[in-house]
């Protein structure tokens, strides 16, 4: 099968396209044969070998590809159909276990999900792991119909899905923030609704202003640095922000008062703890949402799988507004 394949993690330089055998199934395991290998900041990350110090090394040489979309090849002991359409991700993979950028990979059951009708390859590549987050923390957070909430960065995969499942969840408000004009009148062409600009306007000074000064009662960001000591500005009482990347930087400068003022907690939290059973609920919400049509996940841009180190840089550099994937 054709794949890419890191011996160094020296950057895009160091991918190569080569010939691998398909991978052999474990009993917990499914061949999928991928249509839509995504491209997200974790290949960069490590490709790049910019991943945490406290992260295990990478297992070289490896196949990158962090998340995908493809057809059940060998479904295995699984349960599932050959030829149903799939997306997964996981911590492991790309880094401790061979990717999704090859013709074929060996996934874990418990890191599949059935994709919605309404959604293409392309977007679910990415969803099948930024839902999920999005809903556990959501979840982690206490959502509940009439709940005001704070969505961080409407541009990226997260951000979006945290957005749109508070809504499909029944919030009262959702708001969410845009790093340019460009961007937040982006997503407000696309039916978004109280995108922040924050090249314009604080998220405080926005949400404080458009909530009466009662804040919000739950806070997602998925956006790090000072983003997140911004946003706990606008919490209200009790608020409780959820914490799950550091794009904008790993140190953010809280002043505590803000905390205390309203009792604000703030609570870290990565998907990849979740159980077996958790992911399956995301999956099922996801699918069930889309299907009424609650949810559409956007999807930027598809690259030939020949230019996936192209696609690599763009995703790294342009910042794009939702999911860019390979194409097989």
């Amino acid at each position: 099968m054709k794949s890419w394949l890191i011996a160094g993690q020296t950057g895009t330089q160091d991918l190569k396209l080569v010939e691998r055998d398909i991978p052999a199934l474990t009993d917990t395991q499914v061949l999928v044969k991928l249509t839509a290998p995504g491209v997200v900041p974790f290949d960069q990350a490590i490709i790049n070998d910019e991943n945490e110090p406290t992260f295990p090394p990478a297992a070289l040489p490896l196949v990158p590809g962090n998340q995908g979309a493809g057809i059940v090849e060998d479904p295995g002991k699984s349960g599932l159909n050959k030829g149903d359409r799939v997306m997964f991700g996981a911590f492991i993979y790309g880094f401790m276990a061979p990717g999704s950028w090859a013709e074929y990979c060996a996934v874990e059951i418990d890191h599949i999900g059935l994709i919605p009708d309404s959604v293409s390859d392309g977007a679910a590549s990415q969803a099948a792991v930024a839902y999920p987050t999005a809903y556990f923390a959501l979840k982690d957070a206490g959502m509940a119909a009439g709940k005001t909430v704070l969505a961080t960065a409407i541009g990226g995969s997260v951000g979006n899905a945290a957005y749109q499942q508070a809504n499909a969840m029944g919030a009262a408000r959702v708001f969410s923030t845009a790093g340019s004009t460009a961007k937040a009148e982006q997503a407000r062409a696309m039916g978004f609704t109280d995108i922040i600009d924050l090249s314009r306007e604080s998220i405080a000074e926005y949400i404080m202003r458009e909530t009466g000064g009662a804040g919000v009662d739950i806070i997602i960001d998925s956006v790090g640095g000072q983003v997140i000591a911004e946003a706990i500005k606008a919490g209200g009482r009790y608020c409780k922000a959820i914490v799950l990347g550091f794009a904008a930087g790993r140190q953010s400068t809280i002043t505590l008062a803000d905390l205390i003022l309203n009792r604000v907690s703030i609570q870290g939290y990565g998907a990849y703890t979740s159980t077996p059973e958790q992911w399956a609920e995301a999956f099922a919400f996801f699918k069930q949402e889309a299907d009424k049509g609650n949810i559409k996940v956007i999807h930027d841009k598809s690259f030939p799988f020949e230019e996936a180190p192209a696609a690599l840089t763009y995703m790294a550099t342009q910042r794009p507004f939702g999911a860019v994937s390979l194409t097989m």
